[in-house]
């Protein structure tokens, strides 16, 4: 079992950790803290893991829930679907550094329909494939790849204005 978790961290650590360090304001400490507690959870959890729900869902429940109760225990509102993540690649913390580039596109963010939000939010900050998105969405894999890449162009537009 303790190889298979090692395995299992190894595999989503990374996206684990992108995807709480945009939810708490780019504070690498609090990201770092948060993402250990939620591997500390899932490892507990781990023999319980039902295979069939698939890894990365479950452990980014687990980590979504993890930064909900953070805010919530903080007593801080935030809206985690106005997420920053990188334009372009899969690290978002490798080309959205300056706080400012962060607001704007915040801001670019919250003009997108939310459908539009968390197609981007799914390939380009969780890393999901179009098939998994697909298959979460019940839609074809074509049809959410065209949907996200005119999404994701409707995005860059909106950062050409904040500009």
């Amino acid at each position: 079992m303790a190889g298979d978790f090692a395995k299992f961290y190894d595999q989503h650590m990374d996206a684990v950790y992108r995807f709480v360090y945009f939810r708490v304001s780019n504070n690498r400490a609090l990201a770092e803290d948060l993402t250990a507690d939620i591997f500390t959870s899932a490892l507990a959890a781990f023999e319980s893991f039902d295979p069939s729900r698939g890894e990365k869902a479950w452990i980014m429940t687990i980590a979504r829930n993890k930064v909900i109760n953070h805010w919530r225990d903080k007593k801080e509102a935030i809206d985690i679907e106005d997420i920053a993540f990188s334009l372009e690649g899969e690290n978002g913390l490798d080309n959205v550094e300056s706080a400012d580039d962060i607001r704007h596109l915040r801001e670019a963010m919250a003009q997108l329909k939310p459908h539009e939000r968390a197609l981007i939010e799914q390939k380009y900050l969780l890393g999901y494939r179009y098939k998994e998105i697909a298959k979460n969405l019940e839609k074809q894999p074509g049809a959410v790849r065209v949907e996200t890449y005119r999404a994701m162009k409707k995005l860059k537009e909106l950062m050409k204005i904040h500009v």
